[in-house]
Order: structure tokens, then C-alpha cells, then sequence
């Protein structure tokens, strides 16, 4: 090869710079580059003896990284050394050469970089499917080897540590994940979320210096026997969270004062008919009329006039004879049904804006109703066309939206939003308590004024809202954790992304990866 074509191809590939490239040729769809090692020595990795003493030569062929979308292969032509040390247990070694070959290995180390990458990023199926198409194939289980073989980072000195739960199987197995909150990254997965082995693996470690978890017990528990007396923070959106689920139980126990008292129903009138009114009795008697009277001043006969509109003689007789339609008419007895003495309840109930079928069916049913559904559906149609559109009460607000105006920060709130809860808590003098010290503790929590956490306590221990009780309740039994979590600025943010990082390596794995691959994956793949 030429001078120029030798250095522009050790450009592209820096680690062929202790090598002496001979040849370059395409195969196929293929790239082949022929080369030879050009070191003097190398050093036995038995005793890191350096020997220049050549026992024989032999080929071997390496896959590298694509070049232009092609396979890329290197036939390397390496040598074995004699190693002089009488007490080296090697008595010959192959040469290994920088940055581009390892033991027993067919790939360049570059490209075992890069597909370890690959492995722990995508896991076995979706990583080949990525090799493929940066054109060095390899299999899933393949990578998945190659993760297996990687080496796990000791766990380094922790000032903080964070511990939260996840899910194998969601429900029914939970593991644990342990990051550093300094560094945001993982330092250990756990294969259960038990005090028995958090207090166990806290033995191991004693450098921890504070524990920052949620509300649950195990870890609590778990930190207290495994180093006692250790520092331990409760994560303040878990706190927020237990004040709203509290807050959710206590409106929902006060639902009926949600809803705005609604203005007396205007009475609707029950569509009757008047005596005057056209209806199709009338109209088929002014008719007929007209056209019998019509046949017989053109001097049709009875009998002509009967053939020709199909009634009987004797009709048409009665009809030639009257004067007028009016003389032929008689007022007709009202109909009653079984629906005709719940009318004007059921109007009443439509009026209050109940409109639902069923519903008014089964009241009327206990009333004494023997009828169908059907017929009160009917009804109601007809009270709709007598009495127009009618105007629909607005839906009171829903309990999660009322603990959100609780909890939230007012500032971020819409003007309507603050009147509609001034409402509500005018209307239930216990949630109005409730809304008090739910913002006093969010105005703690938020200042981090830890300081004042007695105080609140005090507070809430003389509350009639049993659930504020509750929850204040279980401060006490964790008061220490609560009041650093309301005092120092850690939180278990980043223990949370971790999670739902996990997530997504587990799907990547469609459910079906061992705990030690599962755990490489998340302490390596960060």
C-alpha cells in the first residue's frame, strides 16, 4: 500500500497504529484489511515478563465496526513469544496489541465496546435488531452474554443513600433499588423490599451516612437494625401524598356538600289537551265530511258515493244528512293509564333535572306502579316538547379536584378555583377545618420549616377531622425522619426516575429476565 492510503486508513482506525496494515480489499459485501503486528516485544500476562524471543506465527481474524454500512473484518497475523522466566508457569504466549485485541477474543475491542453498549441498552432481541442494521450481526442470547460477563462497580462511599421499591411482577414480587444522591446513579439492587435484607446489606456498607426512603416501614425498620441511630429523612411528595389520601377519605365522607343548593324546581305543567284542540278524531271526521258532502251535491247516489270511499251506506247516509263536521263530533272521556296517577310526580322529578328513565320507573314503581319503562320514557318525551329545553344544573366539583385546590399552591390556582372552594368549605365546616391545616402542613413543607412541625401537631391532635388525626398519628411514630425530611432539601426524586427507568428495562425484556440480569442492566446501563 501506498504512504498516503497506509496513514489515511490508520486515521480512520487509530487502534491499527501498532500494526502494519499490507492490504485492503472489498468481498462481497465485505471489508478485509490484511495486516501484520509490528511490536519488537511483548510482555507475558503470567508474570509481565518482556520477551522478544518468537516461538511461531498464526492468523487470526477480528470483526471491527462498519465502515460505509459494510462488514469489516481484520486478518491479523500475531505471534507467540517465548517467556524467558523460569518461574512463570507460561512457557509461550500470544501477543496482544493495544486498544485492538484481547484474549480469545474474535471482535476488536472497539467493537466489543460498542456491542456491550448495544446489550445494555436494548437488551438481546432489540440489540440485534440494531447490529443488523449497523452491519455487524450478532444474536440476542450473544449479548446478553456479554452483559453477564461485565464487571459491577463496587459500591463507593455514601454520604446519601436512597431507597425506594419496584415491582418484578407488579403486585405480587418487589425488589429494592439503591442509588447514591449525589451522583444520582445506582449502587445496588436488592431482591426483595424486607428489613431483613436492606439491615443486611447496611452491615456490609458501613459507610452510609443518611438514609433518604419513603413512608414505608421496612426500610425505616430495616436502617434502624442494620446501623442504629443512623440519620434517616422521609421523602416529603410521600407525605404531601399521605395528607392528600387523608384529605380524599374526608371529602368523600362530605360529598352531599359539594353540591351548590339548587333554587326550587319551577312547576312544570302536565300536557293535557284542550277541548278545542284539532285531533286526529276531529280531522278524520272534517274529512270525511267534506268529501261525502263534495260527492253529493255533484249528485252522486248512497251507493255511488259508498264504492267510491269504501264506507258503509249507512255512514255515508249520516254524513249527507249533517249540516256540519261539528254536528257529527262528541267529546271523548280522558284515557287513564297505570302512568296517569304518578304524572305530576314525574314532572316534578324531570323538573328537579332527573331525566333518567330507569331511575324514575323504579321510584314510581315503590309508589305502586305496575308499568314499563317505556312508557314513562314516553312521557318525558312528551313533557321535553311541551316545555322547552331545560336548563341543566352545573355538576358539583369532584373530590379529587377539591383536594387538589387544597393541597395545591394557591398562586397557581385560577380565581374560580378559589371561589369554588371557598364554597365548598362554606357549606361543611369539617372540610373547611380539614383545608386549614392540610395548607398549614403544605406551607411547612414547602418553607421546609421543620421547626414548626410541633406546633401543627398540636393542631391537629385537637382537630374533629378524624383523618387529619390519623395522619398526624403516623408523623409521631416517624417523627425524627419527618422533621429532617421538612428541614434538609433531600428528596427521593431521583430514587423515582430510577423506578420508572426500571420499567422500561423490564419491558425490554418482556418479563422474562433473571434478577442478575436484571440487576447488571440497571446499576450498568445508566
Amino acid at each position: 500500500m501506498g504512504d498516503q492510503a497506509a496513514e489515511l486508513l490508520k486515521a480512520l482506525f487509530p487502534h491499527l497504529r501498532q500494526v502494519m496494515v499490507n492490504s485492503i480489499a472489498r468481498i462481497g459485501k465485505s471489508v478485509r484489511i490484511t495486516a501484520i503486528c509490528t511490536a519488537p516485544a511483548a510482555c507475558c500476562p503470567g508474570c509481565d515478563t518482556v520477551s522478544a524471543r518468537v516461538h511461531s506465527h498464526y492468523g487470526r481474524r477480528l470483526a471491527d465496526t462498519a465502515v460505509a454500512g459494510q462488514e469489516t473484518a481484520i486478518d491479523l497475523e500475531v505471534r507467540r513469544f517465548f517467556c524467558d522466566n523460569p518461574d512463570c508457569a507460561k512457557k509461550t504466549f500470544a501477543e496482544q496489541v493495544d486498544r485492538l485485541t484481547f484474549r480469545y477474543g474474535r471482535r476488536t475491542v472497539t467493537l466489543q465496546r460498542v456491542l456491550e453498549q448495544v446489550a445494555l441498552a436494548l437488551g438481546g432481541q432489540a440489540g440485534q435488531r440494531l447490529a443488523e442494521r449497523l452491519a455487524v450481526p450478532v444474536s440476542g442470547p450473544t449479548l446478553l452474554r456479554l452483559v453477564r460477563r461485565l464487571e459491577i462497580p463496587a459500591v463507593p462511599e455514601l454520604t446519601v443513600l436512597g431507597i425506594d421499591e419496584f415491582a418484578f411482577r407488579r403486585g405480587r414480587r418487589f425488589g429494592a433499588i439503591l442509588i447514591d444522591m449525589d451522583s444520582h446513579r445506582p449502587v445496588d439492587v436488592l431482591p426483595d423490599h424486607t428489613a431483613d435484607t436492606f439491615a443486611e446489606w447496611l452491615r456490609q456498607h458501613p459507610h452510609v451516612g443518611t438514609v433518604c426512603r419513603d413512608r414505608g416501614g421496612a426500610f425505616a425498620e430495616g436502617a434502624e437494625r442494620g446501623q442504629p441511630g443512623i440519620p434517616q429523612v422521609a421523602d416529603r411528595w410521600h407525605l404531601l401524598h399521605n395528607l392528600a389520601t387523608g384529605l380524599e377519605k374526608t371529602v368523600t365522607r362530605h360529598r352531599s356538600c359539594l353540591k351548590p343548593p339548587q333554587p326550587e324546581p319551577e312547576p312544570v305543567a302536565t300536557p293535557t289537551r284542550a277541548s278545542g284542540e284539532e285531533t286526529p278524531y276531529r280531522r278524520k271526521i272534517r274529512e270525511r265530511h267534506r268529501d261525502v258532502q263534495a260527492l253529493f251535491q255533484r249528485g252522486l247516489t248512497i251507493d255511488a258515493i259508498s264504492a267510491r270511499l269504501g264506507l258503509d251506506r249507512k255512514t255515508v247516509r249520516k254524513y249527507a244528512k249533517a249540516p256540519t263536521a261539528a254536528s257529527l263530533m262528541r267529546e271523548r272521556p280522558g284515557r287513564s293509564s297505570a302512568l296517569t296517577p304518578h304524572k305530576q310526580y314525574l314532572a316534578h322529578r324531570w323538573a328537579e333535572g332527573c331525566d333518567n328513565a330507569q331511575i324514575l320507573r323504579d321510584e314510581i314503581a315503590a309508589r305502586g306502579y305496575l308499568g314499563c319503562r317505556k312508557s314513562v320514557r314516553r312521557f318525558l318525551n312528551t313533557l321535553a316538547q311541551h316545555n322547552g329545553p331545560r336548563s341543566v344544573p352545573p355538576p358539583p366539583p369532584a373530590v379529587a379536584d377539591v383536594v387538589r385546590w387544597i393541597i395545591g399552591r394557591p398562586e397557581n390556582q385560577s380565581d374560580q378555583a378559589r371561589q369554588d372552594l371557598k364554597d365548598v368549605c362554606g357549606r361543611c365546616s369539617e372540610i373547611a377545618e380539614a383545608c386549614r391545616l392540610a395548607r398549614g402542613f403544605a406551607t411547612i413543607l414547602r418553607r421546609r420549616d421543620g421547626h414548626r412541625l410541633g406546633d401543627w401537631l398540636a393542631q391537629a391532635d385537637a382537630s374533629q377531622v378524624k383523618e387529619i388525626r390519623t395522619f398526624a398519628n403516623g408523623l409521631l411514630k416517624d417523627l425524627a425522619a419527618v422533621t429532617a425530611g421538612l428541614t434538609l432539601p433531600l428528596n427521593s426524586g431521583a430514587v423515582e426516575g430510577s423506578v420508572t427507568r426500571i420499567k422500561l428495562l423490564k419491558r425490554q425484556h418482556y418479563g422474562r429476565a433473571s434478577f442478575g440480569l436484571l440487576r447488571r442492566r440497571i446499576l450498568l446501563a445508566h
